[in-house]
């Protein structure tokens, strides 16, 4: 089973992968609230803290659990999958199994099931007044929702090993964020919207990620050449092992030639983000107690909704994914 857990920085000797990097995951998660219906908004908002926390907890789970490492991906291009993997895949789970088995579906991949069974668990939680595991699941379910959005979550190639390419995964999810961030239009979103058949969405959001894969190899080749080898990483040696890191040359390199394109899909994953916890919540039949809410809490988010309108979130040190962990 491949394992693909999250690290801030490209090392070609160890490279672990997995989804956005952990400033990504809590900066999604923190966005999503802004987008939400005011009927829902307040009481993620009380919750903001820990929901931006948590974002990451799935990651983290891993190093104990290891039946989570591939709740976070779907390799639809596997041969499992056959030639027609974009229609031919069941989404229903139960079908899924009955056609390729647990075992088989275990080795390429189960995020786009993961998140309807979340799902079905943040439903249930709404409609019994558990507050504290909405909370719980919502940032679980932002994880998983979050990843579906991640191209080389999608694919065999899931760090460009099969074709040269050897730590794509961490440069287009990790590196290029934490490099742009700063610079990033975090105002830029939709409205949560409601998601009519959640299980047939979360499989939309793995094919527009995988359309994304060509251009991104693609670019990544283009600036290589351009650069050139001696420019694109330096070695580094920590216990006796050497091993290559991306210089910040080509990362900025990399990312000027992708244009908005992780900028953009970071911004739609927040807003899917916040469709999937307000659809949740209708399915649950828009339980009141939710809106049972200090009125100090609502001013409070009205008014850090201005600054994110604004795009002043980062200015104003309001962005949490940026603050130092205490």
């Amino acid at each position: 089973m491949k394992t693909k857990i999250c690290i801030t920085f490209i090392l070609f000797g160890t490279l672990i992968l997995s989804s956005w990097g952990f400033l990504a995951h809590k900066t999604l998660q923190q966005l999503s609230i802004y987008t939400l219906p005011e009927e829902l908004g307040g009481f993620f908002y009380q919750n903001q803290a820990y929901l931006v926390k948590h974002s990451v907890r799935p990651d983290l789970r891993r190093n104990e659990d290891k039946s989570e490492d591939p709740k976070h991906y779907l390799d639809m291009d596997a041969t499992l999958f056959g030639a027609d993997y974009l229609n031919s895949i069941p989404h229903d789970f139960k079908k899924a199994q009955a056609k390729y088995t647990l075992d088989s579906l275990k080795q390429e991949g189960l995020v786009p099931w993961e998140v309807f069974i979340v799902y079905k668990k943040m439903v249930n939680a709404f409609k019994t007044e558990q507050r504290d595991s909405v909370i719980f699941y919502a940032a679980d379910l932002g994880h998983y929702v979050s990843d579906a959005h991640v191209p080389l979550h999608t694919t065999k190639n899931h760090d460009g090993q099969l074709t040269g390419q050897k730590g794509m995964h961490v440069l287009w999810e990790s590196l290029v964020p934490e490099n742009d961030i700063n610079g990033y239009d975090l105002s830029k979103q939709q409205k949560a919207e409601y998601i009519k058949n959640p299980q047939d969405f979360i499989f939309e959001i793995l094919k527009e990620s995988h359309a994304m894969l060509p251009e991104m190899f693609q670019v990544e080749k283009e600036v290589t050449a351009q650069i050139g080898a001696d420019k694109k990483t330096y070695p580094v040696v920590r216990n006796g092992r050497t091993s290559q890191y991306y210089t910040k040359e080509f990362i900025q390199a990399y990312s000027n030639r992708l244009g908005k394109s992780v900028h953009n899909r970071m911004l739609q994953a927040s807003q899917r983000v916040a469709s999937f916890w307000y659809s949740a919540y209708v399915d649950a039949g828009k339980p009141k107690w939710v809106q049972n809410v200090p009125s100090s809490v609502v001013e409070a988010l009205n008014a850090e909704k201005i600054e994110w309108k604004e795009n002043k979130l980062i200015s104003n040190q309001k962005l949490i994914s940026l603050h130092k962990d205490k």
